[in-house]
Order: structure tokens, then C-alpha cells, then sequence
């Protein structure tokens, strides 16, 4: 089936990205090459590659530039709207994404999934000198199940959201998915696990918890 239709372009874009470093200002200009324009009049599937379908203002890492950008969640993508069609951000370089009035932030960074080394976009839910907590938002499509007479009906294709994943971000874009169990959870603390268990039990802390996942990365920045 036909989702989407992919169309191979070359675009130039321009991300000037400054940082301070000993009272210096470094720019950055990056050549996007081989970048991909998706048509917005695909045919539709039953739900949607995005979590918001709308494009938004945003800016690119440091850059006071503001674009229309939205996440595609299903392809893992960033697509930015340029005169009403929309083109994926390249990812060549680790940048962040802010969306401006939502206090949304993305990532991207490397991963691991399989055993495959990837690079994908998290949101940020907080950041610290030395790590980050990291949301990962997928979803999937589910194939079209054909009717069987007198068993099943017909179910078309759909879009749908599944499970988030959070991970761990290191200050070199490296990432590692949070395990389930408590005690390998706190072995990612290294000398603070100790301190960082004892916060768990006083405050009644659970790691399948979002709210509770961000209290105790706030609490490790406190400390570390």
C-alpha cells in the first residue's frame, strides 16, 4: 500500500547554532543534502503519524530562527513546512528541537534497538550537567487484517500509539533505555545509587512512574 509518497530533493538548510566557550560564539552551517518531501494529500490511514498533527513554531538548537516544525512519531522524523509542503530534518548532527508556548523539547541522539545503532528523537523531560531523562514516543502501523467469512471482519490499516520507552541521555548523545528492575535502575548512578535508593524509599517512588522518574533525576542533579 501507498502511505506515503516519498520524493528525493536536495535542500539547503541553514542552522546556525551558537554555544559559549570561553566568551566565544562558534556558528555552525549545515548542508543538508538528499532530504525527502512528503506529500500531505497521502492516502488516509485510520489514526495519524503524529502525536500533534499541526506544525508549530519552533527553533532549532540555539538558533533565534523560528520554523513550523511537528514530530512524526511513526517515522521518527522531523518534518519542517516550507511553502505547504513538509521536508525531514537531516540527522547529521545532534541538535535539539524547542517548540516555542508548550515547553517541549526534543533530542536527537544515538541509540541502541537490537542490537542496531540508531539516531532518533526523545523529548526531554529534564536535563542535567551530566545526564538527562528521555522520552521516546513511537507509533506503529498495524497491516490491514482481511475479512474471513464467518470468523472475522475486515479491519483497515491503522496508526496507533504504543507504550513509551525513557532512557538515560549522557552528555555525548549517547543513550541507554531504563531497565525495569529497581536495583539495575540504580546501578546507572553509580556512586549515588546508595543515595538515590534511600530517595526512592523516603518519597515512596516508583520507576514506572513518569512524575516519579523526573523527581528522582531532578533529586541525582541535586547531588551530583
Amino acid at each position: 500500500m501507498n502511505y506515503i509518497k516519498l520524493i528525493s530533493v536536495t535542500f539547503i538548510l541553514f542552522c546556525t547554532i551558537g554555544f559559549s566557550q570561553n566568551s566565544d560564539v562558534e556558528h555552525i552551517y549545515t548542508n543538508a543534502t538528499s532530504l525527502t518531501s512528503v506529500d500531505l494529500t497521502s492516502k488516509k490511514l485510520v489514526g495519524s503519524s503524529y502525536i500533534d498533527v499541526d506544525f508549530r513554531p519552533a527553533k532549532v538548537s540555539n538558533s533565534e530562527a523560528i520554523y513550523l516544525i511537528r514530530y512524526n512519531a511513526y517515522l521518527d522524523e522531523m518534518e519542517i513546512e516550507i511553502s505547504g509542503k513538509a521536508y525531514y530534518l537531516p540527522k547529521s548532527n545532534n541538535y535539539t528541537v524547542t517548540f516555542e508556548g508548550v515547553n517541549k523539547v526534543y533530542q536527537l541522539s544515538n541509540y541502541d534497538e537490537k542490537g542496531t545503532q540508531k539516531k532518533g528523537f526523545f523529548m526531554v523531560l529534564t536535563s542535567g550537567d551530566n545526564i538527562s531523562l528521555l522520552k521516546q514516543e513511537k507509533i506503529k502501523l498495524y497491516e490491514e487484517v482481511p475479512a474471513k467469512l464467518g470468523f472475522t471482519r475486515y479491519e483497515p490499516p491503522k496508526l496507533s500509539r504504543v507504550k513509551d520507552k525513557y532512557f538515560i541521555g549522557y552528555k555525548n548523545k549517547t543513550t541507554v533505555e531504563l531497565p525495569k528492575k529497581k536495583k539495575d535502575f540504580l546501578n546507572l548512578f553509580s556512586s549515588k545509587s546508595k543515595d538515590i535508593g534511600g530517595f526512592m524509599k523516603k518519597n515512596k517512588l516508583n520507576i514506572k512512574n513518569t512524575e516519579h522518574l523526573t523527581q528522582i533525576f531532578n533529586y541525582y542533579k541535586t547531588i551530583n
